[in-house]
């Protein structure tokens, strides 16, 4: 008797296509990182040159930080327009402060590619920009102590934090929002919390002022409303015979210049850590 076996089918065509498919995935990554390096080496190039047209908008001593967002950079540099782009500038001495931060976001800025590489990128239009200045707690600090020598000279670790401005004027008052929601919050008076440590009693203590904040003149107007005392042991609401005596100590003015473009302020902002003016203006050349 024979006995009969399937032949066993070859294996070469299939090694074949696996070689080819791995080959095809290979040569797709390497195309991938090419057009990423390519996206992020063009982005680097344009940034720069934004940053130098900001840098003499600005007069700024230093080149701010600019970022272009959007998705694929490439595809906005050929059409010569990019809808987002950021600029930030750290540590300006503005007046008395001197760690202003100048921010800024631009939308529908057009800068044509080849104008930038060919280094004849004069004025940039840009749609909308909202410009906005942040005063940080280390500039509030000395702004209050200035204006309260010699009582408040020993306030260390100032804070700042948003605060609802019910909670502002009464301190039972419920507040649904958290902290997050109030700090994206803008308006022509703002809540702030601002806390600081100093010694009663031998006691380090933590003394914290609610405060609203105003546009003013540009500016912005600390206006204090109540103060608590709080330590390990107990939370304290100060009588308001000293309140009416320490709470004017805390009313200061703050001039952090001029928005950038020459932005109209029409709004005040409590960030965690910076009191902030802005306003929005369009239809600006960058650069002019």
């Amino acid at each position: 008797m024979t006995t009969m076996t399937n032949p066993r089918p070859p294996a070469a065509p299939r090694r074949r296509r696996s070689k080819a498919l791995r080959r095809s995935v290979v040569a797709f990554i390497v195309l991938a990182g090419l057009l990423v390096a390519a996206d992020f080496g063009a982005a680097a190039i344009v940034e720069h040159e934004l940053s130098k047209k900001a840098q003499e908008q600005f007069g700024l001593r230093d080149h701010p930080a600019v970022q272009i967002g959007g998705f694929s950079f490439l595809l906005q540099a050929f059409s010569g327009e990019y809808e987002s782009v950021t600029i930030d500038a750290q540590g300006v001495p503005v007046n008395t402060l001197r760690d202003v931060e100048v921010h800024a976001e631009l939308r529908g800025v057009q800068a044509p590619l080849s104008d930038v590489v060919g280094g004849s990128l004069d004025g940039v239009p840009v749609r909308e920009v909202r410009g906005q200045l942040r005063v940080k707690a280390t500039d509030v600090n000395r702004a209050i102590q200035a204006n309260a020598q010699p009582v408040l000279a020993s306030i260390t670790n100032l804070t700042i934090a948003p605060a609802a401005e019910e909670l502002v004027e009464d301190p039972d008052a419920e507040v649904t929002e958290t902290e997050a929601e109030i700090a994206d919050r803008a308006g022509k008076t703002a809540g702030v919390k601002l806390c600081g440590t100093v010694d009663v009693a031998g006691q380090s203590t933590e003394l914290c002022v609610f405060s609203l904040i105003a546009l003013e003149n540009g500016g912005i107007a600390v206006q204090p409303k109540r103060m608590e005392l709080k330590n390990k042991i107990s939370r304290t609401e100060l009588p308001q015979a000293i309140q009416q005596k320490v709470l004017p100590l805390f009313a200061v003015e703050l001039d952090p210049g001029e928005l950038p473009f020459a932005v109209t302020p029409t709004e005040v902002k409590v960030e965690a850590g910076v009191l902030a003016v802005q306003g929005t203006v369009t239809g600006i050349v960058l650069g002019a």
